[in-house]
């Protein structure tokens, strides 16, 4: 096996970047080269089948996190994944690879944390110390990529250096952390004017934030059209949804109808993905045989921003971006062929080399479309920089407690590869979801940045009011917990778009150094302040929960317990707060012993101190009382309804 040539480049905040081969880069990063510099670096690089092999040691005391969206557990190490954007309909644990490519992981040992980032956009295999015990086998099928290694004391100092390179995130309205609404599919605009007021009637007028449309608002199933028998008000209806304080959002696919007498398709000749023999390349999609733009292609990002800004100017809110890997249906690959073209800076380019970077580009075209600092797009697929315009859902899970269960490391696996704005389909997408399946899943999921209730159409109706008197009032209960808690989570999430810091985290992400703490999935942290233990497994009314180390508060009990071992909760929505930390809940905030630093509330940042129970905020003394001592006045869950 030949050793590749390769450079190295120094470059900020003691980030490298190695150039292998021609160091060809699809998708640009925010690197400041400074000189290149010799050195041997402490891994290995091998041709190997065409492509490129990349050896990383690895030792028994450390533990590899990261990696994107997987259905694995938050510990990578000792497992095999997969990059390649893959419609993984009714995915399970174990299943690989899924809707999302993230080649970025950490090695966090006992004195520091290594940060690794591939960017190369075709297919990547991982193995972590499974093949070779004491290696990392990265199989690149390449021979010209650059990849990037981030040194850093923490785990959260790696991250930070990841988003200088991959992008912050982008600005999330406040609205869009409230409860949404879905299901394939609401129609007609009668039925979903009446779902809202539903929910409303049953909830209150905080019961939804927004409500989607599926595939069947459209005419045929054509993007950029609605159906005039189904939606003949569109405009009005969503004036009207408007005026009650709800959002809309309509799901838009990349692949658009190859229809001759389409006004829209005939516009977007010259702008399309082609064959290898430059052809249109063509593909089975919801209206049948769909042509596909070409986002690498200047004339390609062009058509889709002039249609998705005339798309959005008729009083929509955001974009919901589905089947974007790009799926296809009538194919076995359930993608675009690999030897299909793409135009990427005058280069024709195998849709091989760019496939995990299409949803990406989709994405980018629709963000640039929408409003400055207003847009909201929910996205299927991505690549590392999608933080930078969507949020991600995990796609089409199953309405199963096992499923469940596994969206925490799925989703604060995500998060702590630089995408922070995150969810999952409340109840899950596909199968039978019973009341307590989907009462465990608004629990499990209470602080998940996208809070979104989806349903396929063979499923059971999960709207919450369907259920009895019981399910109702809990449901209830958490939705006004959940409307109290938007500004701390809008908090986190200014917080993530300015430092590049996730929302929702695993435990081991805040605490690496302690033993055990990688084996935890069934737990995750929200920033630095609140641990959230929820029930996954049926017919449980409480369980057992590790607290890391130092001093909790439990909402549930009024009790502070010392951190470093495994208690038993009280109840069935176990949640605490850490000592020396702030939250704010409702138009209040909550701390817990002596706490400085900055917070954000009101649509500006503040200053808050507490010392010994004396508050200052913005260095004055705390005169409207919008403070609270949690120690004095032991609020409880009950507390936080209201």
């Amino acid at each position: 096996m030949a050793i590749l040539m390769y450079h190295i480049f120094k470059g900020q905040k003691d980030i490298l970047k190695f150039q292998v081969g021609n160091g060809e880069e699809f998708i640009e990063t925010g690197f400041l080269k400074e000189n290149e510099v010799e050195g041997s670096p402490s891994f290995q690089l091998r041709e190997e089948d065409g492509g490129t092999r990349i050896i990383v040691p690895i030792l028994e005391s450390d533990h590899i996190l990261g990696l994107g969206e997987k259905a694995f557990p938050v510990e990578r190490k000792r497992t095999t994944g997969k990059m390649w954007n893959y419609d993984s309909y009714n995915y399970y644990l174990g299943y690989d690879p899924l809707y999302v490519s993230i080649p970025f992981f950490m090695k966090t040992g006992i004195n520091e944390t290594i940060g690794y980032f591939i960017n190369y956009t075709g297919e990547i295999n991982f193995d972590f110390g499974v093949t070779d015990y004491t290696n990392i086998i990265i199989d690149v099928k390449s021979e010209n990529f650059s990849f990037y290694v981030l040194n850093g004391e923490t785990p959260e100092v790696v991250l930070q250096k990841y988003t200088d390179l991959t992008g912050k995130p982008f600005h999330i309205p406040e609205w869009a952390l409230e409860h949404q609404i879905s299901k394939y599919s609401y129609y007609p605009e009668e039925r979903v004017e009446e779902v809202v007021e539903n929910y409303q009637k049953a909830f209150g007028p905080h019961a939804v934030g927004s409500v989607y449309l599926d595939i069947d608002y459209m005419d045929e199933y054509n993007i950029f059209t609605e159906d005039k028998n189904k939606f003949p008000g569109m405009k009005e209806m969503i004036e009207r949804l408007h005026g009650k304080n709800v959002r809309v959002i309509p799901i838009i696919d990349p692949g658009l109808k190859a229809d001759q007498k389409s006004e829209i398709f005939r516009k977007g000749l010259g702008s399309y993905i082609e064959t290898s023999r430059g052809e249109i390349y063509t593909g089975d999609v919801w209206p049948g045989k769909c042509v596909f733009p070409d986002f690498f292609k200047k004339e390609g990002g062009e058509f889709w921003f002039d249609e998705m800004s005339k798309f959005l100017s008729k009083g929509y809110d955001g974009v919901w971006l589905d089947m974007n890997e790009p799926s296809v249906h009538n194919v076995e690959s359930r993608t675009v062929e690999p030897d299909a073209v793409h135009e990427v800076n005058g280069k024709m380019v195998k849709h091989s080399e760019v496939h995990n970077a299409y949803a990406l580009k989709e994405a980018e075209y629709t963000y640039k479309a929408m409003k400055p600092g207003k847009s909201y797009i929910l996205s299927r697929s991505g690549f590392a920089g999608i933080q930078k315009y969507a949020a991600i859902w995990s796609g089409d899970g199953l309405s199963t407690f096992e499923n469940m269960g596994l969206q925490i490391p799925i989703l604060t696996s995500l998060s702590i590869s630089g995408v922070p704005y995150v969810g999952c389909d409340l109840g899950g997408f596909s199968g039978y979801s019973s009341p307590e399946l989907i009462l465990r899943f608004y629990q499990m999921a209470l602080f998940f940045p996208v809070y979104r209730n989806h349903k396929v159409k063979m499923g059971n109706d999960q709207e919450l009011y369907v259920f009895d008197s019981y399910y109702r009032k809990r449901f209830s209960d958490l939705l006004n917990i959940r409307h109290n808690f938007v500004p701390y989570l809008y908090w986190k999430c200014v917080e993530s778009e300015k430092f590049g810091t996730p929302v929702i985290r695993p435990l081991a992400f805040n605490f690496p150094k302690e033993d055990g703490i990688f084996t935890i999935d069934d737990e995750y942290m929200v920033g630095d302040e609140l641990l959230l233990a929820p029930i996954v497994v049926q017919s449980q009314e409480n369980r057992e929960l590790y607290l890391p180390d130092g001093m909790w508060y439990d909402y549930e009990s009024s009790d502070i317990y010392m951190g470093h071992r495994r208690i038993r909760s009280t109840g069935d929505l176990p949640l605490y707060q850490k000592k020396n930390s702030v939250i704010i809940v409702g138009q209040k905030i909550y701390y817990f012993g002596n706490v400085e630093r900055e917070v954000y509330f009101g649509n500006k940042w503040h200053r808050f101190k507490s010392v010994n129970g004396t508050v200052e905020i913005d260095g004055k003394e705390d005169s409207e009382k919008i403070a609270i001592n949690i120690e004095m006045k032991k609020p409880l869950l009950k507390d936080l309804i209201s």
